[in-house]
């Protein structure tokens, strides 16, 4: 049986006023997805979430003309996506994307048309679930039954998942505070650990800082400060708390 999130989607976008933005992306309705912070909002009817993310098969330059119109947008051409704000919100439209090569910080893309190769790129299966505007879902690791039971898991091998960016790793940590309760996997915890020690070789410590200040703005912050308080490998994060 298919899941439909339709009457959550439209209240997610009419709440948050996006009807002009998604007019401006030159693609169908259900080729436009919501992922991240915006697919976790609209599974748990949650209207709380200030980061809007979406991605399309590729954002052509009919969409950025369209865009540029309205918004003052910032392009990344680098990384296939563009960005903007509306009031308090902070909007980013990506391309779909598939890593050629990854490692450390340091990544080599290439476009897709696949959004299942856009899916790999993602750390937790609850970052990789997709529902369009239309309301559909689509999750190919399980990410929303992981949400829905608090779970935290990477969606590959968590040694590779971290070596190819180590941002993965704190932020990890940081939405272990986005439950009252976070369920974890051994092996995740221990690729965490063992894998801390490199973590300020490859990641700039404004980008250490920038990731941990957002634990205090979830709703169980204690969770990700605690974590890092009570394991030895960590205690270098406190600096940057």
């Amino acid at each position: 049986m298919k899941i439909s999130f339709k009457e959550t989607t439209k209240k997610y976008i009419n709440h948050f006023k996006l009807n002009k933005v998604l007019e401006c992306i030159n693609e169908e309705e259900s080729k436009i997805y919501f992922i991240g912070g915006s697919t976790r909002s609209i599974i748990l009817d949650k209207l709380n979430n200030l980061d809007i993310d979406l991605v399309v098969p590729e954002i052509n330059q009919k969409t950025i003309d369209s865009l540029a119109n309205e918004f003052e947008i910032k392009i990344n051409y680098s990384y296939k996506n563009l960005s903007f704000k509306i009031d308090n919100l902070d909007i980013q439209i990506s391309s779909f994307r598939k890593d050629l090569i990854n490692y450390g910080r340091q990544s080599k893309i290439t476009s897709t048309q696949s959004i299942e190769d856009d899916s790999l790129r993602r750390d937790l299966t609850i970052n990789s679930i997709y529902i369009n505007c239309k309301g559909q879902l689509t999750d190919f690791y399980c990410g929303r039954k992981d949400l829905l039971n608090s779970k935290l898991k990477f969606i590959l091998d968590p040694i590779k998942t971290i070596q190819q960016d180590y941002l993965r790793a704190i932020r990890y940590i940081r939405f272990m505070s986005l439950f009252k309760n976070p369920k974890t996997d051994l092996s995740d915890i221990e690729a965490l650990k063992f894998l801390s020690k490199n973590i300020k070789d490859f990641v700039k410590p404004n980008k250490i800082k920038n990731e941990l200040s957002k634990i205090y703005n979830m709703e169980f912050p204690n969770n990700s400060l605690d974590f890092i308080k009570k394991n030895k490998d960590l205690f270098f994060l406190k600096e940057y708390l």
